[in-house]
């Protein structure tokens, strides 16, 4: 049974529309899972389309009790599925999520790059965890050679932490709660 749209929502921006995932999400999001471009540096590698359609039914189109997950991302001049944006716990390394953190992660659709929706979702975001959600301290973690999204993130002013060097290296950016 398909839930209703307007009851999803979860936040709004200027050009987008955030909510829980829905059924008939699955194809652009098995899409952005099957192509290379995008996966490049989120998990190095596409997505074969049963792979996709397993991780959308188990994981994108859950219900969220917490207001902490990658949410749908609609474009509102469209009302087309462009990606996923969102905060998500920040886990320790033992795997258990550190109070009053979070994680922002945008995935926006090759079609749809380069016209600033990371950005808007960023700030959305980032606004959300702060006032509503009362986090206070945002992270982000982006892999060494993913240039567009380092750019995206230190506009929304994360600062470097550290970089974590292996067989894919990774920046470790934060962003604190002005006090």
């Amino acid at each position: 049974m398909e839930r209703d749209n307007a009851q999803l929502i979860i936040l709004v921006s200027e050009r987008l529309i955030f909510r829980q995932h829905i059924m008939a999400d699955m194809d652009a999001y098995c899409d952005m899972e099957q192509d290379p471009d995008v996966r490049k540096f989120v998990g190095g590698y596409a997505r074969s389309r049963e792979d996709a359609e397993s991780r959308f039914l188990n994981g994108a189109f859950q219900p969220v009790n917490d207001r902490l997950a990658m949410w749908a991302t609609i474009l509102k001049s469209e009302n087309k599925y462009i990606g996923r944006c969102g905060l998500y716990p920040h886990f320790n390394v033992d795997g258990n999520p550190i109070k009053d953190e979070a994680t922002l992660a945008f995935y926006i659709a090759r079609g749809y790059w380069g016209r600033g929706f990371a950005t808007e979702a960023g700030q959305a975001f980032i606004r959300f965890g702060f006032d509503v959600l009362k986090v206070k301290r945002i992270v982000a973690t982006i892999q060494v050679g993913n240039d567009p999204s380092v750019h995206v993130i230190k506009k929304l002013g994360f600062m470097l932490c550290h970089t974590e060097s292996g067989p894919r290296s990774f920046y470790h950016l934060e962003l604190k709660e002005n006090i």
